[in-house]
Parts: structure tokens; sequence; C-alpha cells
């Protein structure tokens, strides 16, 4: 069956955004797992054809190497999608080694200083084979550059040309809030699932009343929303999930979590869909969200992805998958 992509206007932007969009941090070589470029690239190819034109990376995401690919892959097509990258995480100088060996860690800080975002855009344009970015955002907070200086030089960026659109990833409303004394912030991106909806308290109503874009990363929760792992999951030491840290597959939260996962399931053998696309749509159906992102190994995936589109989730079960998790947290 052909689906119809799902398109909505970004303020600053005159081509339309795909509501579902392609992330980059697969195609890094890190952190997921066994990953083959050859595949990926392939996957790239197919979110094209089926009309997402979203694509998003950044300089961090294998030390350069999802910029390098998804440039490559690109190619003339580059005219007729959306770029994002970032700036705001460095890798420390002995992190080149990862280049040879790439299940190592990556030693990593924030740096979101004019002289670094100067010496990066240059960087990423190289790399991204292009001589303008559509959407250049801010990663992750840096608490020694003051907000105003990164910005400024964010906006001397957009005024030469190099970038279209300033956006913010990994804030919190109060830093979004003070962001906007300085420049303005035509999207931020945020991880937001059934079952991480932190946002829903504050941050979505204030982008939507102040038509601010709202970019939505993780939107199966690294996977989990897939139905596909359970209690005796375990994940190699090259895949970012195995650490303590992660918030979706350890601990208590990780058999809290397995609940949301069931319900999922229910919802999706009554609407005859699979657990990714009906974590998906409940992404999609919330107003205040613009744009889903996704990331693929394959083209399998990006074809379970695109098939969130073309249907509506019924009231009733939107409900039913709202009281699972909202205490938990809220």
């Amino acid at each position: 069956m052909s689906l119809k992509m799902e398109y909505t206007s970004l303020d600053g932007l005159t081509t339309k955004l795909s509501r579902l969009g392609f992330g980059g941090e697969q195609l890094g070589g890190y952190g997921w797992g066994k990953t083959s470029e050859t595949e990926m690239v392939k996957a790239i190819r197919k979110a094209m054809d089926s009309g997402i034109n979203f694509f998003d990376t950044a300089p961090i995401y294998g030390l350069g190497h999802s910029e390098e690919v998804l440039g490559r892959t690109l190619g003339v097509d580059r005219k007729n999608v959306i770029i994002a990258t970032k700036i705001g995480l460095a890798w420390s100088r002995n992190a080149a080694l990862k280049k040879t060996s790439p299940n190592s860690p990556i030693g990593r800080f924030a740096d979101s200083s004019p002289a670094n975002i100067n010496r990066e855009i240059d960087a990423s344009l190289k790399r991204l084979k292009t001589d303008y970015i559509d959407l250049y955002q801010i990663h992750w907070p840096d608490p020694n550059t003051p907000l105003e200086d990164t910005l400024f030089a964010m906006g001397k960026l957009k005024k030469s040309g190099k970038i279209r659109c300033i956006g913010c990833c990994n804030f919190s409303l109060e830093l979004l809030m003070e962001s906007l004394k300085y420049s303005e912030i035509k999207t931020i991106q945020i991880p937001y699932n059934l079952i991480d909806r932190k946002a829903e308290k504050d941050l979505l109503p204030f982008c939507r009343e102040n038509n601010i874009a709202v970019l939505v990363y993780s939107p199966l929760a690294r996977g989990l929303l897939t139905g596909k792992y359970d209690r005796n999951t375990r994940f190699g030491l090259d895949d970012h999930r195995s650490r303590d840290s992660d918030e979706y597959f350890h601990g208590e939260a990780f058999l809290r979590n397995l609940e949301a996962v069931e319900r999922v399931k229910f919802v999706a053998k009554k609407l005859n869909k699979t657990p990714a696309q009906i974590a998906f749509r409940w992404v999609l159906e919330n107003p205040c969200v613009t744009t889903a992102i996704f990331g693929a190994k394959n083209t399998a995936q990006v074809e379970e992805n695109i098939s969130a589109l073309g249907f509506t989730l019924p009231k009733e079960y939107i409900e039913f998958l709202n009281g699972v998790m909202q205490d938990a947290f809220y």
C-alpha cells in the first residue's frame, strides 16, 4: 500500500517539513550495535523515495561520519531536502582513535562557544557537501558559555547565509525562555514518547503558544516500544542501551516500562498494526508535535515507521495508552 507523506510548515523555511524525519545517529556507526553503512545508505534513499525530506544529524555522531555519509548519499538531491545539524558537543583530541576502534567510548564535552561554532560550521558544511544548513541547533546546554554569546554567534552565521534557522535541543523551558531573549528560536528537539512524557507539563504547551516547532526524537523509546524486548534482553557493549544510565532498559523503571509496552501491543493487535506503528502514531497525534524523528539501520525499519502514516488512533485507544505512565513521568 502506498502511503502519502504528511507535511507541515516550519516558520523560516519555504519548503514544507515531512512529519517523519530521518535521524542520523546510527549513521555514525557507534553506539547502536552492529551496523552496515551499505544498508543505511539504502535506508536514506528509501526514506527520500517515501517522501521524507527532513534529515537530522550532528558532528558528534561518529566524529563527523554521520554527516559525511548523509552528504554523500543525498548528492544532487540535497536541494530537495531539509538538513538539520548541530553544535555544542565536542570530542576530546584522543577520541580520534575511535576512527580505528569503532566501539571505543567517545570523550565528549559541551562547547557552544563562538570559537567552536565558527570552527564547526565550516567542518559540517564540508562533510555535508553543501553551502548552507537549513536548521542549526544547539545540541546540549553548555554551562560554561553564556547563551547570549552562543546565539549571537549563530545569528551572525544566519546573516552570512550559512544557516537559515536556529534551534535548540534538550533545553528546559527555562533555558528556552532565556534563549528567546537573544534570538528567534524556530525549533526545539526533545525526547518524547509514551514512556517519557515530562514535556507535556509545560514545554509542549509553551511551544504551541509561541509558534516554536517541536521535533521529537526517540519516539520509540530507543526501540523499547517496538515490543521486541523483554526483561531477559541483553545488549552488547557496543550498544549504548547496555549502560546502567539508560533510563529505558534498566532497573525498576525497565519493568514499569514493559507495562506500557504491553498496552501498545494490545492496541496494535486490535488495529492490525505493529507496536512501533502504534507508538509512532501516538506521538504524531499530539497537536504540539511538528515532526517525529526515527533512526533506521535498514529499509525494513524505514518501511515500518512510515506505516505510522495513513491512519489515526481512535480516541478510546489514545486514552487507554495515556493512562499507563502519567503518574510515573509527571
